[in-house]
């Protein structure tokens, strides 16, 4: 929705809010950005709306209203940075046109809440790799505040009564983070308040959501679950696998855990944890074992990265413990060398080496030279063996380089002698011949395995499926034929932002059909599937077929409940991806869809 001249508010004032766009979902309700006017001007909102229609029967909405007005009037004494702000809420006509709210029948629930300029977490996590200590410290100190708000909320220090404020949907779509680096808790709109409350609505976001849910219930040890999936995301940069034992297996398995001891990891992967009881009770606890073990994964790769680069380019190299053999000189005076003192280190600091270790300096000379006297004798005498010690170590290193060149040659000369039948010599062959054959020529011949194309059922390997590469993006592939009327580009599903994405708004026009050559090589293909948030019609179909077979996914996708797939492609030539025409048909998102081997 984005039309201006919709507008929402209480029945004293039916258009005091103008709904500008819908921003997504939560729960059963629906968020809108919005605007009221104010002292001459106009200033953003949220507003969360359930209207009458979502539910089944008026004693349902009865029900509902009853709690939403009092998880909304509990959630007005929430004041703290880091939890959004409630404005109002209200019961009042439904989603109008300026002037015409006694013209609708039905009802709506409405929540306003304060409008957080910023990025939701997922949006935030893609604009930075962790390659820097500078993103490690700003993912650290982003779920440092979302722990610390959240044990304050489960505490019950946030209400005057002292109950428990759970959110309840906890997701990287629910924590909007600012110019200025505060992270916020957004959409409490139906957060359940006070331990082990029941509900028959079940409304999650998958990956998020703990096992509980699923019986509708939620306790601040759900928000603990959902806390842990967002710190894996964060960490990782991929969605958190859907079941508790999966997400604990790959929270084990992220590099900064995996070199920690078996209690540590445990320790870190029980947020996961089945049992709501088993999980940790401080999330800022919780945190310092997390923090302590990126910390030092972080220092420890740091210098094992670093290590390398401390042989700075025109340094002094130390003198290696055995004695370096050196070469048969063709002219000049004869050399010694002498035995390698037992226990004698490399001289670590070449500006102040010790008498011993110019010895073997000097033996390049017939003698020791002359023993100057004073201070400024001995640098020079220091400086003299420095040079001559670098001078040796490069002959040596320059001789070891002329025979492997000579030997390398020779082996070369001798398989191309060979291989020669008409007596000239490898290079003129490889002038004459044609591009066929270089093309065709075996590693040995070309030099080069990598001039070697590997044959497929199509003759070529798709671009950007390489051997080495172990997952890809389907929608950078290449098609058999053209993309049809799908379009690549990003989507919202369910409030989740996709940077990667096939789009196909069809309305009443035909279906939308796009073939990819899979050429053998792949085992699954991963995808989520649903409607825009933005679509004007809510449900739509996928399927998904191999090789002409029946296909072996086709499922009708609805507004606000994404499906989450893995298709086994092993051994298909063809994949298909076919999305249904009609015109009740939504904007249909088949969204991160990724093939592996």
């Amino acid at each position: 929705m984005t039309s201006q001249n919709l507008h929402i508010g209480p029945d004293a004032a039916p258009d005091r809010y103008r709904l500008l766009r819908s921003i997504g979902r939560g729960g059963e309700a629906v968020l809108y950005l919005a605007e009221i006017e104010l002292a001459g001007g106009s200033e953003p909102v949220v507003v969360k709306v359930l209207d009458s229609k979502t539910t089944i029967t008026p004693e349902i909405f009865d029900r509902m209203s009853q709690k939403w007005n009092e998880q909304a009037e509990l959630l007005r004494f929430v004041h703290r940075p880091g939890v959004v702000g409630v404005r109002e809420h209200f019961e009042g006509p439904p989603i109008h046109r300026p002037g015409e709210s006694g013209t609708l029948t039905g009802r709506a629930l409405v929540l306003v809440m304060n409008h957080v300029d910023g990025l939701d977490l997922r949006d935030w996590r893609a604009e930075r790799t962790l390659t820097t200590p500078t993103e490690r410290r700003e993912v650290m100190r982003t779920l440092d505040q979302l722990a610390d708000v959240l044990d304050w909320l489960h505490s019950g220090k946030a209400t005057p009564s002292g109950r428990q404020v759970i959110h309840g949907d906890l997701s990287p779509g629910n924590v909007m983070v600012d110019a200025h680096g505060q992270a916020t808790l957004v959409d409490f709109g139906l957060s359940k308040l006070t331990a082990d409350h029941q509900t028959a609505e079940v409304w999650f976001t998958p990956g998020y959501a703990a096992p509980e849910v699923f019986d509708g219930k939620r306790t601040p040890g759900t928000d603990r679950y959902a806390f842990g999936a967002i710190a894996y995301f964060l960490l990782s940069g991929e969605s958190p696998p859907s079941s508790p034992e999966q997400l604990a297996r790959a929270m084990r398995a992220l590099p900064q855990f995996a070199v920690l001891d078996v209690e540590q990891r445990g320790r870190i992967a029980a947020i996961h944890a089945y049992d709501p009881g088993e999980r940790p009770v401080s999330l800022t606890g919780w945190m310092k074992d997390v923090r302590h073990a990126v910390v030092s994964t972080t220092s420890s790769a740091s210098q094992r990265a670093t290590a390398p680069q401390d042989a700075v380019p025109g340094a002094v190299p130390p003198r290696p413990v055995a004695a370096p053999v050196v070469p048969p000189q063709p002219a000049g005076p004869p050399t010694t060398q002498p035995a390698q003192q037992p226990g004698q280190q490399p001289a670590q600091q070449p500006t102040e080496p010790t008498p011993a270790a110019h010895a073997p300096t000097y033996a390049l000379h017939e003698s020791p030279p002359p023993e100057p006297t004073g201070r400024k004798g001995e640098k020079e005498k220091k400086r003299t063996g420095l040079v001559l010690g670098s001078v040796a170590a490069v002959l040596v290193i320059a001789a070891l380089a002329v025979i492997g060149v000579q030997l390398l040659q020779h082996d070369d000369d001798k398989g191309r002698q060979q291989t020669a039948s008409d007596g000239k010599a490898a290079g003129a062959a490889s002038d004459e011949a044609t591009p066929e054959e270089t093309a065709t020529s075996s590693p040995s011949e070309s030099g080069s395995q990598e001039a070697t194309a590997e044959p497929t059922a199509s003759g070529t390997k798709p671009a950007g499926v390489a051997p080495n590469i172990k997952a890809a993006d389907l929608t950078v592939m290449t098609p058999v034929d053209s993309l049809g009327d799908f379009t690549v580009g990003a989507a919202k599903i369910n409030t989740q932002q996709y940077g990667a994405a096939f789009i196909a708004d069809l309305g009443c026009n035909g279906d939308a059909i796009a073939e990819f050559d899979l050429n053998r090589e792949w085992k699954y293909l991963d995808f989520t599937a649903g409607i825009d948030d933005g679509s004007t019609h809510e449900k739509g179909r996928v399927s998904v077929s191999l090789d002409g077979q029946p296909a072996a996914f086709s499922e009708l996708v609805e507004l606000g409940k994404p499906i989450t797939k893995r298709v086994d492609v092993n051994g298909a030539l063809r994949l298909r991806l076919k999305v249904d025409a009609g015109c009740d048909m939504g904007k249909v998102v088949i969204a991160a869809p990724q093939l592996t081997r």
